[in-house]
């Protein structure tokens, strides 16, 4: 019923990702990679187009807080395909004022600071840290990432959970903090 292609492709050949995942029926394209309705979504027609299944997870997240989204400042961290662009793109037509930044995003501790809705897609481990967080604010935690851990393997995300949880209003940790 649906196609997902997985990347990053494991080839030593140089594979164009884009004309692979344009070529799959944009119908079936239950990422929202295609570039019908990637460009769907940025023009907020979302009715009748794929959204990337994280940041539509996201943004219901964040509506149930039930704390409204509408004038908030919210910065999106990340500006991935999959997560980041589309993440951002959906805050902004549900009325919030957004700021996407990334790894060379300058002064990028005082402008997470300021949002009311954080959202972190930048895949470094617990790269957020506490003093990034203003307090109360929404905190999402996209990322997912292995680390090295008193000798075991452990999942974390991309924000520091046990120091960020103490100054957020809400805050999603990563799914089942794995010891293999």
């Amino acid at each position: 019923n649906g196609i997902i292609v997985q990347s990053p492709f494991d080839s030593e050949e140089n594979i164009d990702s884009d004309l692979i995942v344009n070529t799959v029926n944009p119908n079936k394209d239950v990422d929202g990679l295609h570039h019908v309705n990637a460009g769907k979504v940025l023009h907020g027609q979302t009715e009748d187009a794929f959204i990337p299944c994280t940041p539509k997870g996201s943004l219901e997240l964040i509506k149930s807080t039930q704390v409204p989204i509408a004038g908030k400042n919210a910065v999106v961290l990340g500006r991935s395909k999959l997560v980041g662009s589309p993440m951002a793109t959906l805050l902004k037509f549900n009325d919030a004022t957004v700021t996407i930044c990334h790894s060379k995003t300058q002064n990028l501790s005082n402008i997470c600071k300021t949002a009311d809705i954080l959202v972190v897609a930048i895949g470094k481990p617990r790269y957020v840290k506490r003093d990034w967080i203003k307090p109360g604010s929404i905190v999402i935690d996209c990322g997912i990432n292995s680390i090295q851990e008193n000798g075991k393997n452990r999942i974390c995300g991309d924000v520091d959970f046990e120091e960020a949880s103490k100054v957020a209003g809400f805050i999603t940790p990563v799914p089942g903090k794995l010891n293999y």
